[in-house]
């Protein structure tokens, strides 16, 4: 395995600030892209095909008339739909909350390019999400939402990669960043 990208012992210290944030927009991601599953699989998305409103209700009526109550969240078509769209823009949020809070961090150029990255996506993705669902769910636009997924989680999991922590061999052998009063 190649080590990450550091040139110097701040990029390291940056990357492990990142980390702490990547990780868990991450996972965010990923249980967004599940939930997505859960929507194509119920074809939720031929529901309500209406946004931001589902219908003329922010929230339907039979988010949960499902008994036990956890089969809601995997079987009721509105219950599924609502997560998504919930999970969907919270990922949005969470990763341009990211690519907030890193743009004043000293970080590898090509971190700062990924984080980037999953913010063009994400926005594409829930552009895609968007026009798939008023469209009425054409195989095209519902395929390339799925794509999109793949891709961002894909970002981000190449985000997770390129931000480990580098051997011990390669910290010694940077030079160290003169601290300033």
């Amino acid at each position: 395995m190649p080590e990450p990208p550091s040139e110097s012992l701040a990029w390291v210290c940056g990357a492990a600030k990142v980390k702490q944030l990547a990780l868990p927009v991450s996972l965010l991601v990923g249980v967004t892209a599940v939930s997505g599953a859960f929507v194509a699989g119920n074809d939720a998305g031929h529901a309500y095909n209406t946004f931001p409103k589902m219908g003329d209700t922010w929230i339907p009526e039979d988010v949960f008339d499902m008994k036990p109550l956890i089969r809601n969240f995997f079987e009721n078509t509105s219950t599924v739909q609502l997560d998504h769209r919930i999970l969907a823009t919270a990922t949005l949020f969470s990763i341009g909350a990211l690519w907030w809070s890193t743009r004043k961090f000293d970080i590898h150029p090509a971190v700062r390019s990924l984080i980037g990255s999953a913010v063009g996506m994400a926005g594409l993705q829930v552009t895609l999400g968007i026009s798939t669902l008023l469209s009425y769910v054409p195989v095209e636009l519902g395929t390339a939402h799925q794509a999109g997924a793949l891709t961002l989680l894909t970002l981000m999991i190449l985000l997770n990669h390129t931000l480990r922590r580098p051997s011990p061999y390669l910290l010694k052998s940077l030079p160290q960043v003169a601290k300033t009063i």
